[in-house]
């Protein structure tokens, strides 16, 4: 365990990311916890999203709200307007209810027990516990699927493990004060020279888990291109354009997919509460 440790934070002193939503950008506190709001935006921003295409978006975002206030009270369509290029609009949804709950019910300040923080719309355990470390430096562990790799490579010979075994015993090794140093570190790492598909010799825990069995890479998903998603991101970028379009302009927006697959896919995101139906036209809440 120290040897991992003194690689760990050797290592990342000299080769960490520096990114926005991390400090020195955000400015620590006396208490050593920084703009939570911030966090929370990232969070929602970073799940099922890669870094390079999320730095722009936050960029704008947070320009366009700058306190969990002003998220909170702006309406639901300028949330979607900020967020429309990032894709799964839902988690939009989810952050403005989210923000809505934290400033009706506490005061405006994110929440730093687990317990409150998974109560609020669209946060998980992972979300949660990036919170916990990168708002609050808490002793949590972000078990995200870099993580678990490399402690699964250093400490269990690459055997699989059940994440809430890992967990556990991920909870026994953080330093005491290194909650988000800890994470944000093995988070680059992952992500850098110690990957699912990729390995590179200047890994720090070369010498501590040896030569790795890399991953074959997993069959291609589902094409993006003519996928409901693709559709439903459409509506969206659509409607922040127009404030309100028929059926009709909707299936020229979407190049003329068929009438009832428009039609599945509009009463979707009716029952989502991301477009409005007015008679037989639609608009963003």
């Amino acid at each position: 365990m120290r040897e991992f440790h003194r690689a760990l934070f050797s290592y990342h002193k000299t080769h960490r990311r520096e990114l926005l939503w991390r400090p020195p950008t955000l400015r620590l506190r006396k208490d050593g916890s920084c703009d939570a709001y911030k966090i929370l935006v990232s969070e929602f921003m970073l799940q099922q999203t890669q870094v390079d295409r999320v730095t722009p978006k936050y960029r704008a975002f947070i320009k366009r709200f700058p306190t969990i206030s002003s998220l909170a009270h702006a309406p639901l369509r300028d949330v979607l307007t900020e967020w429309s290029g990032l894709g799964y609009n839902r988690r939009a949804k989810y952050l403005h209810e989210c923000a809505k709950h934290i400033v009706a019910e506490h005061h405006g300040e994110v929440p730093h027990d687990r317990a409150t923080l998974e109560s609020l719309p669209g946060i998980g355990h992972s979300t949660a516990s990036g919170i916990l470390a990168f708002a609050f430096n808490k002793e949590e562990p972000m078990i995200d699927t870099n993580i678990k790799r490399i402690l699964e490579r250093v400490f269990f010979q690459d055997a699989p493990q059940r994440d809430r075994d890992m967990l556990i015993f991920a909870q026994t090794l953080i330093p005491k004060g290194r909650g988000r140093e800890w994470n944000y570190a093995l988070l680059d790492i992952g992500a850098t020279v110690c990957g699912v598909r990729f390995h590179d010799d200047a890994c720090p825990f070369l010498g501590l888990h040896g030569p790795v069995s890399l991953r074959a890479r997993k069959p291609i998903q589902k094409r993006f291109a003519h996928s409901d998603r693709q559709y439903r991101g459409m509506i969206i970028r659509a409607l922040t354009q127009t404030p309100q379009l028929t059926q009709a302009a909707l299936h020229k927006k979407t190049k003329h997919i068929e009438i009832a697959r428009l039609d599945r896919i509009l009463a979707g995101l009716v029952r989502e509460g991301l477009v409005i139906q007015k008679k037989s036209s639609y608009k963003l809440p």
